[in-house]
C-alpha cells in the first residue's frame, strides 16, 4: 500500500515542480516628452494608471550629426530609418522608420522604475515610428512630418536586472500612441502612450534535491 501511495505522490510533486509561474500582467497608461531631434534621445515621464513610477526609452544616437544642425540630423534620420520603407498600400501609405538592434549598433532600452509595485525592469526595446502620407504622392510634407503619427516601443525584461518585485523575472511588453511629432530643439514632443506587460518568476522557485531526498521524505 505504501508503495502505491508513494507511486501515486511523486508524479504530483513531479508535477508541481515543473509547472511554470503564473505570469503578473499589467496595463498601464503614460504620459512623458523626447524627441529624436536632440541627444540623447531619452523619451521619458510617469504613469497615469495601472502602476506608478517612471519610465524611459533610450535610442543610441551616437552615430548621428548633432542636435545644432536639425536638417543634417532629420535628413541623416529619415534617409536611414524611414525613406525606404515606404509602404504604398492604397488607403495606407506610410514610411515606418524602424529602430532596432538590426539597423543600430546597439538596441533601443526601456527602465521603468517603479513605486507600486516596488521594483524596477529593464532591458533591450525596439521602437517603430509611422509617418502617414496622407497625400498619398510618396513625398513627406511639412504637416505629414509635424503630425501626429504613430509610435510604438516592444521590449523584453531583462531577468538579471530586475529588482525588487521583479528580481529575477523575464517577460516582455510594449506601449503605443498616436501623438508622435518631429519637433526641433530645444522643444520636447510630448507623447502618450498606451501599454502593457507581463512578468513571469524565471529563478527556480524550490531548492535542487536528489531523488533519494524526496523518496526519503515518504519512508
Amino acid at each position: 500500500m505504501r508503495k502505491l501511495m508513494f507511486a501515486a505522490i511523486v508524479p504530483a510533486l513531479v508535477l508541481l515542480i515543473a509547472m511554470p509561474a503564473a505570469a503578473d500582467s499589467y496595463m498601464y497608461g503614460t504620459m512623458g516628452m523626447g524627441s529624436l531631434m536632440k541627444s540623447p534621445v531619452v523619451y521619458s515621464g510617469t504613469f497615469l494608471f495601472g502602476v506608478t513610477g517612471t519610465w524611459e526609452v533610450e535610442i543610441d544616437d551616437s552615430l548621428w550629426p548633432a542636435e545644432a544642425d536639425s536638417t543634417a540630423r532629420f535628413d541623416y534620420i529619415w534617409t536611414n530609418f524611414f525613406a525606404d520603407n515606404y509602404d504604398d498600400t492604397i488607403g495606407a501609405q506610410a514610411w515606418f522608420g524602424y529602430f532596432d538592434g538590426v539597423t543600430m549598433p546597439t538596441s533601443p532600452t526601456f527602465l521603468f522604475d517603479l513605486t507600486a509595485p516596488a521594483g524596477s525592469i529593464t532591458g533591450d526595446a525596439s521602437v517603430v515610428i509611422m509617418i502617414r502620407d496622407w497625400y498619398a504622392d510618396g513625398i513627406l510634407s511639412q504637416d505629414e512630418k509635424h503630425g501626429n503619427n504613430q509610435m510604438t516601443v516592444t521590449y523584453i525584461l531583462n531577468p538579471d536586472a530586475g529588482t525588487g518585485a521583479f528580481e529575477d523575472y523575464c517577460g516582455n511588453g510594449s506601449m503605443s500612441g498616436g501623438n508622435f511629432n518631429f519637433v526641433n530643439p530645444p522643444a520636447d514632443d510630448s507623447v502618450n502612450l498606451m501599454g502593457q506587460f507581463s512578468a513571469t518568476f524565471c529563478g527556480s522557485p524550490v531548492e535542487q534535491s536528489s531523488w533519494g531526498t524526496i523518496k526519503a521524505l515518504y519512508n
